[in-house]
């Protein structure tokens, strides 16, 4: 496969991401209003992500890695802050109902997440 036809379907393929990413924070802004503070608080860390993925597709058609780089490193941030909030609710729930087997999963979870926030943020150069 020679170059051009690499650069048509890697063009192709960051199109079709924009276009995912677009509906995607499309319908995440809509559900934003139609939400109350709960729901807002659910759908921002989504909305983050979705619209972090759509800028970092934006800036790879345009040419500007570093610009890309900064929309994938907030793409990553936002996650992790899901991930994490998501498991510090899960401990907390855990302690509240006395279901201590479940720390054990969230144990299980927390070091899947450090050992892929470890990948992503702190690379070897």
């Amino acid at each position: 496969m020679n170059n051009q036809n690499k650069k048509t379907i890697q063009l192709l393929i960051v199109t079709r991401n924009i276009i995912i990413s677009l509906f995607a924070s499309i319908f995440l802004i809509w559900a934003f209003f139609q939400n109350n503070v709960v729901g807002k608080v659910i759908i921002s860390p989504f909305l983050i992500c979705s619209v972090a993925s759509l800028c970092k597709n934006v800036f790879i058609v345009l040419n500007k890695p570093k610009m890309a780089n900064i929309c994938y490193h907030i793409f990553a941030v936002s996650f992790f802050v899901y991930v994490f909030g998501f498991l510090i609710y899960t401990v907390y729930y855990s302690i509240v109902n006395k279901t201590y087997s479940l720390l054990i999963v969230v144990g299980i979870f927390l070091i899947f997440t450090m050992r892929f926030l470890k990948l992503i943020f702190f690379k070897k150069r």
